[in-house]
């Protein structure tokens, strides 16, 4: 599949990648450029791929289905969430846009919006696929409030806020620890607000927001988080309300956990990638479930799952590397701290 700007992107010289099965835009200049465009300007991200779902009916049922209170969103709010699975893993990550009282808009992860909206349908709940009826796109950096005031009036919306206008949701929330906004827009009107802003700022592949989220400590599905792994090996126990009553929950509580989510950064030239083994004193302790090149920090940096015992600040230890061991430290995430308004 390809999004509906694919020829656009094509000739803004992009190269491409298949990511859930969408051929989507992995650089356009380079990674290490637009990466700093974010953290010192703005990027512009295209996120069509994304599942962008309608969920109406009973909400108790969307309460039992998620980690966190979903009846105390209020109105124009958003909230980050976990649809859980019956064993306490993480079904999908999402975020929940309350509309109405009864009524909510669902961004969930590309590889598994068909197993979301099924999983939601055989709980009793009311799901209209929004996807391909609809444009997303992110725009993130300092100078997003400036560059989308000139079409929506962003100043005034409050982190994980939004307003809607027209059909469009204007978001203020993000997936790179800068300030910013997410856009879901009708589809024609969408693709033409992006390619306006286009020309006024950077343009971004799905390296750059890779590397953006590893270095500002958030989770990517199928990497820190699955089916297999609980919120609580996966460092989102707060986003879980054990006050409430939620699919899997017991088993959850039942399950030990024995490693978590940790930081990892090089102590030299390297570049950590998914499944390179940590080593303490000559014993694996953990491995490698995300990890890039950091353009801000200037080294090679992780985020790894370690044995719980070993989770300790500036633990000195060794990544190996194509049959050699590097010398690197454990560290809390993020790597950077995230921007908030």
């Amino acid at each position: 599949m390809t999004t509906p700007l694919h020829d656009f992107h094509k000739g803004l010289g992009a190269k491409f990648t298949n990511f859930a099965g969408w051929e989507m835009p992995v650089e356009y200049s380079s990674i290490i450029e637009e990466v700093k465009a974010v953290r010192n300007s703005c990027g512009l991200f295209d996120l069509s791929h994304m599942g962008r779902l309608k969920v109406s009916g009973d909400l108790t049922k969307l309460e039992f289905l998620t980690s966190r209170n979903v009846g105390s969103l209020k109105t124009a709010k958003v909230q980050y969430n976990l649809l859980m699975n019956e064993e306490g893993g993480i079904k999908d990550d999402i975020t929940i846009y309350r509309l109405k009282e009864d009524e909510f808009f669902l961004c969930v992860n590309a590889v598994n919006k068909d197993k979301v909206i099924n999983w939601l349908s055989s709980h009793g709940l009311n799901v209209e696929d929004l996807s391909q009826k609809t444009f997303q796109f992110a725009l993130q950096g300092r100078d997003a409030v400036r560059l989308l005031s000139k079409h929506f009036p962003v100043e005034d919306i409050k982190y994980y806020c939004f307003i809607t206008i027209e059909n469009f949701i204007v978001s203020r929330t993000g997936y790179t620890g800068e300030d910013g906004f997410e856009v879901y827009a009708p589809l024609e009107e969408g693709m033409e607000l992006f390619k306006k802003l286009a020309r006024e700022c950077t343009p971004c592949g799905l390296g750059a927001r890779d590397t953006l989220r590893i270095e500002a400590g958030m989770p990517l599905y199928g990497h820190e988080i699955d089916e297999s792994i609980t919120p609580f090996e996966a460092n989102l126990g707060r986003y879980v309300n054990l006050e409430k009553s939620f699919i899997g929950k017991d088993r959850l509580l039942e399950r030990r956990v024995e490693r978590e989510l940790f930081g990892l950064e090089l102590l030299g030239k390297g570049v950590p990638r998914e499944g390179y083994a940590v080593f303490h004193k000559s014993r694996e302790i953990g491995r490698v479930s995300s990890g890039t090149y950091s353009p801000t920090l200037q080294k090679g940096i992780a985020m790894c799952f370690v044995e719980t015992s070993c989770k300790v600040e500036s633990l000195e230890v060794e990544l190996e590397v194509r049959n050699k061991r590097l010398p690197a430290r454990l560290r809390s995430l993020p790597f950077l701290k995230k921007t908030r308004v």
